[in-house]
């Protein structure tokens, strides 16, 4: 919670060397002035109540006797002080074991041990009425965060229960299937494609495993890069081999050119490895069949090094693009989905940059496609000069 800072009134002080006289004056000029303090060299030494100086002052005896006098005769050298920035639970403490004179008088207002105002009743209410109204604040800010966590929790185990279960669902069927033919004396006659399938399924269960460990890591501050050295082209032709199988069911072509071989980069190899799977996973995954995903990498400043991966899909409006930073999140509706994902990608390939001292940009609209880059420092590339290649 924010401190608040007390409220007080700016009420010029007087020097000890101030008469009796001068301050009756200003009492009986100004009826609202409830207390003026006493101050030398910037710090408060004593407080002037109106009640106890009027009282003592409205005598017959009481005037000639103090008139002339400082006022150091008549104040109170010990009143009620606080500092305006500390607690005000610890102010309200201070001023109710004053025994109510504080309130009643008034009460010093410091500003690191130098005089700042006076405190009143009314100040106090203030204070009190601010503070209520910051701790309401607070609370409904803490509410909300609260239904935001509990909907992100909702969400995730939707997310997970559908990504779970569709690959353990395939791996237990197809072993059921076999088990069972083979226990009735039959024989499979495909039986390497459902060997492949339970492969394929055991490969997607562990890649959604694998991203919620990392993205457990990275939100507890405990994920380290391995860094070593790889050449571009290297990088690129695992990347897209990895890739060529995905691309092919869906009749999307994988070509590179013009792949240099002499620009070495210094990163953790598995990790830019898996950002750049990624963000090949959804270009090829949203694009329509046949269309072409690109990917490029060039140095656009002597600052940065990029790579670019483009495709020909739906697009995402700037909402999207917010939305699907935050992990866990897909913009198509968990009972709606054409495509399969925990909603971890991009979140992953953001964390994946910024751990690289880079950072990861999409840019898009509906029905134009994603642009989407990971820019890393250009320290990291050995022998940069500006290149280009096409998937």
């Amino acid at each position: 919670m924010k401190p608040v800072a007390i409220v007080s009134n700016p009420v010029r002080p007087v020097g000890p060397e101030a008469t009796c006289g001068m301050v009756y004056e200003r009492f009986t000029e100004d009826t609202s002035l409830v207390a003026i303090a006493v101050v030398e060299r910037g710090r408060p030494i004593g407080l002037l109540k109106r009640l106890d100086f009027l009282t003592k002052l409205a005598d017959r005896y009481g005037r000639p006797l103090y008139e002339a006098k400082p006022v150091t005769y008549l104040m109170d050298s010990n009143p009620a002080m606080v500092e305006e920035t500390d607690c005000l639970d610890n102010i309200n403490s201070i001023l109710v074991s004053a025994e109510g004179e504080a309130m009643q008088h008034g009460f010093i207002v410091l500003d690191n041990g130098f005089y700042k105002g006076i405190g009143t009743a009314t100040t106090v209410l203030k204070n009190n009425m601010a503070l209520m109204e910051q701790r309401l604040q607070d609370l409904e800010n803490a509410q909300v965060a609260a239904e935001a966590a509990n909907r992100a929790k909702t969400q995730f185990l939707a997310n997970m229960s559908h990504e779970l279960r569709t690959p353990l669902n395939a791996v237990i069927g197809f072993s059921e299937f076999l088990l069972s033919e083979a226990s009735r004396g039959r024989t499979v006659n495909d039986l390497k494609s459902y060997i492949e399938d339970i492969r394929l399924s055991g490969v997607h269960l562990l890649q959604v495993i694998n991203s919620i460990l990392d993205m457990s890591k990275i939100e507890a501050g405990a994920f380290e890069l391995k860094e070593g050295y790889i050449y571009v082209d290297e990088l690129l032709d695992q990347v897209t081999r990895l890739m060529e199988g995905m691309a092919l069911t869906k009749g999307i072509q994988i070509k590179a050119y013009d792949i240099p071989s002499d620009s070495e980069l210094c990163v953790d190899v598995q990790v830019i490895k898996q950002a750049l799977m990624n963000l090949l996973s959804n270009a090829i995954k949203f694009s329509t069949d046949g269309s072409q995903v690109c990917i490029m990498f060039s140095q656009p400043s002597a600052e940065e090094i990029q790579f670019c991966v483009c495709d020909t899909g739906p697009g995402l409006s700037e909402a999207d693009i917010a939305q699907v930073m935050k992990p866990f999140v897909q913009i198509e509706a968990e009972h709606n989905r054409r495509y399969e994902g925990s909603g971890l990608g991009l979140p992953l390939v953001k964390a994946f940059a910024e751990a690289h001292g880079g950072r990861l940009h999409l840019e898009s609209s509906r029905g134009k496609g994603v642009q989407a880059s990971i820019f890393l420092p250009s320290t990291r590339l050995q022998h940069s000069k500006a290149l280009l290649f096409a998937i």
